[in-house]
């Protein structure tokens, strides 16, 4: 048997999903990332309640493994659970902004400055002196 016939042997016959679930990880970075952020909150203010995990589970009515998952950053919540989260711990942690503040932001126009009036050099046109003689 050759070299190659015996890591054949050892190689699994089954095509592994490496590469999909690596794709699939950058395409759900964005998500991962606020998952990542409301997990810290959560963890951030247990610390300030005093309490563990287990007792948030309990006011939860959910079990502690749910806790945990949540708590790990990995967790695809939905808008139920984190209403109930924020409730239960008393804090905000997604905020949606609502169409007034929008549009106030859209509106807000930022007065003149003196700046606003300059021209630049380059922008300006620039002639040398014509002097004009008249002959008689």
């Amino acid at each position: 048997m050759t070299t190659k016939d015996k890591f054949l042997t050892l190689v699994s016959k089954e095509e592994t999903k490496t590469v999909a679930r690596a794709k699939s990880r950058l395409a759900y970075k964005n998500y991962s990332k606020i998952s990542n952020l409301i997990a810290f909150e959560v963890l951030e203010r247990l610390d300030e309640l005093g309490w563990t995990q287990k007792q948030l589970a309990e006011k939860m009515n959910v079990y502690p493994q749910q806790v945990n998952k949540w708590v790990k950053g990995n967790e695809n919540f939905t808008i139920a659970t984190l209403a109930h989260l924020e409730e239960v711990l008393q804090t905000k942690l997604i905020e949606v902004p609502s169409r007034s503040q929008v549009m106030i932001k859209e509106t807000v126009k930022l007065p003149k400055t003196t700046l606003d009036y300059i021209t630049p050099v380059s922008a300006q046109r620039i002639t040398p002196p014509i002097t004009m003689r008249t002959v008689v």
